[in-house]
């Protein structure tokens, strides 16, 4: 996997497909491969440039402090475009990775074409920080392997689990069939943590002018729906699709998602 070295970190990316290019920002704790199923949709018709975040799976930060905000990922996040010489693209983000791609719109609005917003939100949520204290207090008792088992409940709804633990099992098996980086440390997950917790740029999305797609979940239990709907009301023009399960929505209800993103693509390819 190629990397490209800055001062003080290491990003790991991936460059797949050819077209108009569009840059995907992962979520919380997430390494790139997260990305599967959205992967073939994307390349059908863009190339798409997926990235591990600092600290997350084959990205690896130097002897620098700590990220301490969404800002220190927007700063990797564009010195990534300028290594790969991308002026502008279509900036596609999920969860954390769309308050990134808020960010990087908002900073740098000229670096973004377009954005697809998914499952993400833009100011402090009361729900999300209780959660955050429970996780804080699993990571530092138990280790972040048990935060990860936890956040697998959290993800889909309770239908999506009837499937049988064999199938889920196998599911999980796919998305880490290639031989992956070990689960991110203590310390990488409590700064994205506390970066998260700050995140608040509500009243400053009416400056956004770039085509924007939002997708919300209605029975999120990560990130409220609710989250979704403010963005999609404070972006002039911005598309709001709702989709019926929860913050694992891309795999629970994948059909839908991907044609959601897929339409959007062909609307907006430049």
């Amino acid at each position: 996997m190629p990397t490209a070295d800055f001062d003080d970190v290491t990003l790991a990316y991936q460059r797949r497909g050819k077209g108009p290019p569009v840059l995907g920002i992962m979520g919380f704790g997430l390494d790139q491969r997260f990305w599967a199923s959205q992967i073939p949709v994307v390349t059908e018709t863009h190339e798409f440039i997926t990235f591990d975040n600092r600290g997350i799976g084959r990205s690896r930060r130097q002897d620098a402090p700590m990220i301490t905000s969404i800002e220190d990922m927007v700063d990797d996040t564009v010195a990534l475009l300028d290594h790969l010489e991308v002026e502008s693209c279509l900036v596609y983000g999920t969860s954390m990775g769309g308050a990134i791609a808020q960010h990087l719109a908002l900073d740098y609005p000229d670096r973004v074409s377009s954005l697809i917003l998914a499952a993400t939100w833009a100011r402090p949520i009361e729900f999300m920080r209780r959660q955050h204290l429970l996780a804080r207090a699993l990571i530092q008792a138990s280790g972040p392997e048990l935060l990860v088992e936890s956040t697998l409940v959290r993800m889909f709804t309770p239908a999506f689990f009837e499937m049988g633990a064999e199938v889920l099992d196998q599911m999980v098996m796919a998305f880490m069939a290639e031989t992956g980086p070990d689960v991110p440390g203590t310390d990488v997950l409590l700064a994205q943590m506390d970066a998260v917790d700050k995140h608040d740029v509500l009243g400053r999305l009416p400056s956004i002018e770039v085509p924007t797609l939002v997708i919300g979940a209605r029975q999120d239990m990560m990130v409220p729906y609710l989250g979704s709907e403010e963005i999609a009301a404070a972006v002039s023009g911005a598309e709001l699709v709702t989709l019926e399960t929860g913050h694992g929505c891309m795999i629970e209800e994948m059909p839908a998602y991907n044609a959601a993103v897929q339409g959007f693509l062909a609307k907006h390819s430049a």
